[in-house]
């Protein structure tokens, strides 16, 4: 009694999907298991209107220009270092008002990390950033 078992031929339209689900479910495992998560890091800041005020000011406001390779603090070129060591001595943080403002303006095409560290050492220092926008600039 030995049944003879026949081999089934698959038509060209049959595709054996069997296993895909078996396979889909592995994929997400292993996508799962290999994901890192992280952290964004990063700092608050407030980022006031960008309208100039018409009343005169009394005393000279910071002001710092981001150039291409470059970071300029009232007009002198400094390296990172020596904005952070400057803008601690100025004691921004016991300072009232407008006098804790600094301006910030950026020209040609200044790196992301280098306007990142100066905004995040305002902010460290106790100031309070004022960007400044050139007239005719493109709205974010």
């Amino acid at each position: 009694m030995l049944k003879s078992f026949k081999k089934r031929q698959l038509s060209d339209s049959d595709i054996p999907v069997a296993s895909f689900s078996d396979l889909a479910f592995l994929l997400i495992i292993f996508f799962i298991l290999t994901t890192t998560l992280q952290k964004a890091t990063g700092f608050l800041t407030d980022i006031p209107s960008g309208m100039k005020s018409q009343v005169p000011q009394q005393e000279k406001t910071t002001t710092i220009a981001l150039h291409e390779d470059q970071i300029s603090l009232n007009d002198e070129t400094i390296n990172l270092a020596e904005l952070r060591r400057r803008l601690r001595s100025m004691n921004l943080k016991s300072k009232l008002g407008d006098a804790k403002i600094v301006l910030l303006t950026a020209t040609g095409k200044v790196k992301y990390q280098t306007y990142y560290e100066t905004m995040a050492t305002i902010t460290a220092s106790g100031g309070v950033i004022a960007i400044i926008r050139e007239e005719g600039g493109k709205e974010p």
